[in-house]
């Protein structure tokens, strides 16, 4: 059996924490450090810990040299990590948004993106709603979904109550209309896909930076 470690104790985090059961054998957030020794100990750690914390996270678990599972958003990777972790035989794998769900609206939108054009009249938009103490305006998501759809579309963003997520493609064509939306209704949405992640690195040989979606993708592809 695997064991994990979780780094930020937040409101993802703790899903994380509670879907792993014993499988956790370590939790670290603001009120308990990060123990190299322990995490030494782990198969894979997987951390939720906010953008604005990353880069001086990034040289310790580099050193410590487990799989990491980052599902920190708000930040930008140093432009030589992939390199770095290349060079260590290291495997990383970051989401900016670890559902599943989305996978598959990430496939639609890819599959749509050129017969969109084909529209009369044609305007798109994307909408962004979270909830108020989400810092990246727009989200990492919503920045996907532009760069799935191969243009930058524009992003209406909002930030209300306790919202977990819900996007949306709203398209506007010449006697029609057509909509995609997700709703993520339950933080465990999110726990439970950094730790399907998580499970399928013992079994994958390549090393580096990954995306969610490359892993997803290889993974339902070809198997590991």
């Amino acid at each position: 059996m695997e064991i994990f470690a979780v780094i930020g104790s937040g409101k993802t985090g703790s899903y994380v924490v509670e879907a792993l059961g014993t499988r956790c054998v370590a939790v670290y957030g603001r009120s308990k450090p990060i123990q190299p020794d322990e995490l030494a100990k782990v198969d894979v750690i997987i951390t939720f810990v906010p953008g604005p914390d990353v880069h001086s996270l990034i040289p310790t678990l580099m050193d410590i040299g487990k799989p990491v599972v980052w599902g920190s958003t708000g930040f930008e990777w140093p432009s030589d990590i992939d390199m770095q972790l290349k060079e260590r035989g290291l495997q990383w794998v970051h989401g900016q948004n670890f559902s599943i769900g989305m996978q598959v609206i990430r496939r639609a939108l890819q599959s749509m993106s050129n017969d969109l054009a084909q529209l009369d009249q044609v305007s798109v938009k994307i909408n962004d709603i979270h909830h108020i103490e989400k810092l990246d305006t727009p989200s990492g998501t919503a920045l996907k979904w532009q760069q799935w759809l191969g243009k930058e579309y524009p992003i209406s963003s909002k930030r209300v109550g306790d919202v977990y997520g819900i996007h949306e493609l709203d398209i506007q064509a010449a006697g029609e209309e057509l909509s995609v939306r997700h709703q993520a209704k339950d933080r465990s949405i999110f726990a439970s896909g950094a730790i399907w992640a998580a499970e399928q690195l013992s079994d994958f040989e390549e090393n580096g930076l990954l995306t969610f979606e490359y892993l997803f993708d290889k993974v339902n592809q070809n198997g590991v």
